[in-house]
């Protein structure tokens, strides 16, 4: 039996490494005697994978995973036994069963929306719903991506599906629409940092940007559907 969670993940725990927050839930699972499905061979493993890894320091009300288990066991009693057992800030909030033919959703998911928070370090003459439709009208938009192997520019702009910006409680939100996943992945904070480029205004120490994830996507006979809503 396979089934599709969907949870959260709160400003609290926004700090817990994804391999930290892996062994966090296999230890929940334990302990609420979830009859999980294990791998074979000589390290046996609980049979749970996650759609997309959230970085370190972003909060979510939209995160996937898929687990395997033994025996039957109705979707929202086992969201209701692991929200016992795991810690505050972490919620499972539904689930479903799909079919296990279906491919992995970390395969699966193609696209990510984000809500980044820009409070008080953007000027006010700034004028950033104008400043996205010039950043947008580019055909091509370099970024510097750096990790282990180096740093390298890249075109960005085909991985940028949507993005405007609006004022909520003084502070200006961002909300984008971006690739995420093993096709084609953009951080929202190269993102963040790419508009800034175009704009001329630095990043500095007091332009905190918060950052929280929306949902995750995937592309169904032609729809963008979350993991919960695919068929």
């Amino acid at each position: 039996m396979r089934l599709v969670i969907k949870y959260t993940k709160e400003e609290r725990v926004k700090y817990i490494s994804h391999l930290d927050f892996l062994r966090l839930v296999q230890r929940a699972i334990r302990r609420a005697d979830i009859p999980v499905a294990y791998s074979q061979g000589f390290n046996p493993h609980p049979r749970l994978s996650f759609a997309s890894a959230l970085a370190v320091g972003v909060t979510s009300e939209g995160e996937y995973l898929d687990i395997y288990l033994k025996d039957d066991m109705d979707p929202e009693l086992l969201c209701n036994k692991m929200n016992e057992k795991l810690p505050s800030g972490i919620r499972f909030v539904e689930g479903r069963i799909v079919d296990e033919k279906l491919p992995s959703l970390m395969s699966l998911i193609e696209r990510a929306e984000y809500a980044i928070v820009l409070p008080g370090g953007v000027p006010q003459k700034f004028n950033l719903p104008s400043v996205i439709g010039e950043f947008l009208s580019q055909q091509e938009i370099w970024a510097v991506r750096t990790n282990r192997k180096g740093s390298r520019q890249i075109d960005i702009r085909p991985m940028i599906h949507g993005m405007d910006a609006f004022e909520r409680d003084g502070n200006i939100v961002i909300k984008a629409i971006i690739s995420s996943g093993s096709k084609a992945n953009l951080r929202p904070d190269l993102l963040i940092n790419a508009l800034f480029d175009f704009a001329g205004l630095p990043i500095g120490p007091d332009l905190f940007c918060h950052i929280h994830r929306l949902d995750l996507y995937l592309l169904q006979e032609g729809k963008w559907v979350t993991p919960i809503g695919m068929e």
